[in-house]
């Protein structure tokens, strides 16, 4: 154990045995110094701290004040954590917490009955929040499970539940205290030692939402008063001093802001921020400006004005902020509440990206004046360092024809142009990928919406010639289009190089939903995207094949039933039957999955019960006797996510039906086949076969002719 203020000190945990031979842990510190001092002495380092107990964790409080010590208690269930003055002089640290009680102790600890535990540092030091939690397992009936139509702890049947105990400690007074429990559940540190947001995590909304959103109060140690924030919210973010919080409303769709210090004047008043498609809040540091990335450019909200406007940096492009400091507050069940701040005394390092051009940038933004960084390229920027100081910003770029390099950016102060450096490139033996050619699509399809589509060239093209096609759908797959296509056996079957390499163009369209429905919507994106490669004169049109996995299982084997445009089709992990689907306990997330209909990524937007014709007109298993071209079908037997008696339902459809289908079912296998085992290679290697025998028309393949001879 471990951990470094990375400046000049490195904590580390060292363990000894004692002179009763038990065994005894010391916390020594390390002193890094250019100064040259004895070695005889070990004048560099100093004991702060001696336990015999387990020592589990050690991290450096983020002011730098406290290095606190989490660890196991002997013989019992208990865990202890200790904080130690970071800067306190040997003489005065060293100590036991079984040694002479006359022996002065400046540092503090904390126990309780738990099996983690989490410290939250709050107002640079001021104090400090301690979550003890306790997990308890979920008790196992040996004959019967009961489920109540009321119980609001479904979810956590699989995993068990939690007890926390609550310490607050402050460093000012000494004094600590415990939260009590028996109103809340569940409470989280925002920046403040006066307000905490209070909440029970039992389920309060008939299970509708694939995560969990809270009933949030703003509780008040002070008088254990409480008032509501947040009716449905699993997104906070607040301020270091504890002075705003914002919350986003799932049931209103709006992100709602409070100025806490109108609660201490008993006049609450929060502001509901209308504009749509604004995410991840960043407060400024100075409490100035909230600011908000967006799709359409970065917005700010001046909190003393309280006026939105756009910061009137990249309108219609995307914008993330790349140098904010984020304090995790409390992330279980998907939640995520932060403390994000940015300081605005430094300029704001920005990604820009332009998803029209297909080009990313960096910039620099300081009082409303830029700074191009790096400009805008069509490489896929994999990571990015920055330093202010010295100017200097390396990056990793790659792209479809280009494996990844190391990039370096040198400003000049003088033209204020960017000179770009390889540092060091990979793949250097990969020369067939330089001269690879990539088309991206646009097109509008029949409902009015802007799509992509990536159309990708077989490897050593010859104009001359007609090759066979893969489509391979899924969502949105227009952002791949700078990924470098390494070859490999990927976990779900499908690899881009290695079907470039055997002699296909793989085509891969964007999906997106609309008010018809996730089949509906996804046949007509595909259409319309095969629609713009009719008069291509190297694609053969009688030789197209159609793969998906999961999601885009499911769109394969919907479109499979209603399209004569394929020769054969993959399907893996899919969803065939959507309505016992929306029906169905989902055991690996835990949640009902009507929630991953209505609320989720299936998008239907609506209940069965109040628009059964729409599921009805969505749901494969419906037509499966109308499939027009064989399936191959896979899926793991231990996938809980899309579980396998769907595969098998619509296998079951068309072996009824007459149907050429082979499926591929793998024992020790979830919802995909995992990187580099056996059975990803084998389901690669399957699909080349597939691919083959039906699109390119190669014979001799034993374990499809075993299906096929049937239909000759």
């Amino acid at each position: 154990q471990y951990t470094t203020d990375k400046k000049s000190k490195i904590f580390i945990a060292e363990k000894e045995k004692n002179k009763q031979t038990r065994e005894n842990t010391n916390i020594i510190s390390v002193i890094l110094s250019d100064n040259k001092r004895s070695k005889e002495n070990n004048s560099n380092k100093e004991t702060l701290y001696s336990t015999e107990n387990e020592i589990t964790k050690l991290e450096l409080a983020p002011s730098g004040k406290y290095l606190i010590v989490m660890e196991k208690v002997q013989n019992s269930d208990h865990l202890q954590v200790t904080f130690i003055p970071a800067n306190t002089p040997t003489s005065q640290s060293m100590s036991t917490n079984q040694g002479n009680p006359d022996t002065k102790r400046d540092f503090k600890s904390f126990s309780g009955k738990a099996d983690f535990v989490t410290v939250t540092e709050i107002g640079n030091g001021k104090s400090y929040f301690i979550d003890f939690d306790k997990r308890i397992p979920p008790v196992k009936e040996e004959m019967v499970e009961v489920w109540y139509g009321t119980d609001k702890n479904l979810r956590k049947k699989k995993y068990g539940t939690q007890e926390h105990e609550y310490q607050i400690w402050s460093t000012e007074t000494n004094h600590s205290e415990k939260l009590r429990t028996d109103r809340f559940s569940t409470f989280a540190a925002m920046g403040s030692s006066h307000y905490f947001l209070a909440f029970n995590t039992e389920e309060e909304f008939n299970y509708v939402n694939t995560s969990l959103v809270f009933s949030i109060y703003l509780y008040d140690i002070t008088d254990t008063s409480y008032r509501s924030l947040f009716t449905a919210s699993s997104k906070i973010t607040g301020t270091k001093d504890g002075t705003y919080i914002v919350g986003f409303e799932e049931n209103q769709g709006n992100w709602v802001l409070y100025d806490l210090t109108s609660f201490a004047k008993n006049l609450p008043s929060p502001t509901i921020i209308t504009e749509k498609g604004l995410t991840n809040p960043v407060f400024s540091s100075d409490n100035r400006f909230l600011f908000f990335e967006s799709d359409n450019g970065l917005w700010q909200y001046d909190l003393k004005s309280q006026k939105m406007n756009p910061a009137g940096i990249a309108k219609g492009k995307d914008v993330k902020i790349m140098d904010k400091k984020i304090q995790s507050a409390y992330t279980q069940y998907n939640a995520r509440f932060e403390l994000s701040t940015i300081d605005l005394q430094k300029p704001m390092l920005l990604k820009v990206r332009d998803k029209k051009n297909n080009l990313t940038s960096y910039i620099n933004w300081r009082r409303g004046k830029t700074e191009t960084l790096i400009p805008p390229t069509q490489n896929r920027i994999k990571d990015i360092q920055y330093n202010q100081d010295t100017g200097n910003i390396f990056s990793i770029e790659e792209n479809y024809n280009s494996p990844p390099v190391l990039y370096r950016y040198e400003t000049q102060i003088k033209n204020k142009e960017n000179k770009k450096k390889a540092m060091f490139k990979s793949g250097k033996e990969d020369k067939v990928i330089v001269n690879q050619k990539q088309e991206i699509l646009s097109y509008t399809n029949t409902a009015g919406t802007k799509l992509k589509g990536l159309l990708y060239y077989p490897v050593n093209f010859d104009q001359k010639k007609k090759y066979p096609m893969v489509v391979r759908i899924y969502q949105q797959q227009a952002e791949s289009c700078g990924v470098y296509p390494i070859p490999d056996f990927d976990e779900d079957g499908f690899n881009v190089r290695l079907l470039l390499e055997h002699g296909y163009f793989v085509f891969l369209p964007d999906i997106i939903y609309d008010e018809r429905g996730t089949g509906i919507a996804a046949l007509d994106c595909v259409n319309i995207g095969l629609d713009q490669l009719q008069a291509h004169p190297n694609i053969d049109q009688k030789k197209i094949g159609l793969t998906g996995h999961s999601m885009g299982g499911y769109e394969t084997n919907f479109i499979a039933t209603k399209s004569n445009q394929f020769a054969a089709y993959i399907s893996g992990a899919s969803v065939n039957n959507i309505i016992k689907f929306y029906f169905s306990y989902n055991t690996h997330f835990n949640l009902f999955d009507f929630s991953r209909f209505e609320n989720g990524q299936h998008e239907m937007n609506v209940p069965f019960s109040e628009n059964k014709e729409k599921y009805f007109k969505n749901n494969p298993i419906y037509d499966v006797e109308k499939v027009s071209a064989p399936m191959l079908l896979w899926a793991g037997l231990k996938d809980e996510n899309v579980t396998p008696d769907q595969t098998m339902a619509f296998y079951t459809g068309l072996l009824r039906n007459r149907k050429p289908v082979i499926a591929l079912l793998y024992p020790d296998k979830e919802h995909d086949l995992g990187k580099g085992s056996k059975e990803s290679e084998d389901l690669n290697l399957k699909t080349l076969e597939w691919w083959g025998y039906f699109l390119k028309d190669e014979k001799n393949i034993p374990w499809i002719e075993m299906e096929m001879k049937y239909y000759q």
